[in-house]
C-alpha cells in the first residue's frame, strides 16, 4: 500500500539577489509557507511551473532575460522576499 501525503499548491513570487521567480510551491495541507521554508534540511525548495526573471547588479529586471522552467530549486538562504500571488 502506498501512502500519499496531501499537499497544497501555493502560487508565489520569490526574490533573490539575482532573480525573481514566479511559480508554485507545494506545502503540507493547511501548513504555513514560513514553516515549510524554515524546515528545509537540504536548504533548497522546489518551485514548479516557474517563470524566472534575471536581475542586473542594480536589482532591475533584464528585459531579454526571462525563462520558463518546469522546476527550479531555490536556496532558502538566498531568499530576500516571498510574496503570495
Amino acid at each position: 500500500m502506498q501512502m500519499k501525503i496531501e499537499k497544497q499548491k501555493i502560487k508565489v513570487k520569490i526574490k533573490t539577489e539575482s532573480s525573481i521567480v514566479k511559480g508554485t510551491v507545494h506545502t503540507l495541507l493547511n501548513g504555513r509557507l514560513s514553516d515549510y521554508i524554515t524546515s528545509q534540511k537540504d536548504k533548497f525548495i522546489p518551485v514548479s511551473d516557474a517563470e524566472v526573471f534575471y536581475l542586473d547588479g542594480a536589482g532591475k529586471i533584464i528585459d531579454d532575460e526571462k525563462a520558463r522552467r518546469e522546476i527550479v530549486f531555490i536556496n532558502v538562504e538566498k531568499i530576500e522576499m516571498i510574496e503570495y500571488l
